[in-house]
């Protein structure tokens, strides 16, 4: 699962994942707190442990989600 499909499961208006470019500050582009809390919760679960703060500071942009969607990726197989 790539950044943009996992963060559409957060979003209530995932049409703005259309126009969003990969370096695109996301609350700019419009995700209101809620999602982003809520993805945070769905990213912690999806990599197995609490993210720290500078993990979570860091996650201003889709490719920050899609670098830490592939170091949970790469885990999985590591543990496999």
């Amino acid at each position: 699962m790539n950044g943009r499909e996992f963060l559409a499961q957060c979003m209530a208006v995932p049409a703005i994942l259309d126009s969003l470019a990969d370096d695109q500050d996301l609350r700019e582009a419009g995700l209101n707190s809620g999602e982003i809390v809520l993805a945070v919760m769905l990213l912690e679960e999806r990599v197995g442990r609490a993210l720290g703060d500078d993990e979570i500071a860091s996650l201003t942009t889709m490719e920050s989600i899609d670098a830490l969607l592939r170091t949970a990726d790469a885990s999985a197989w590591d543990a496999a």
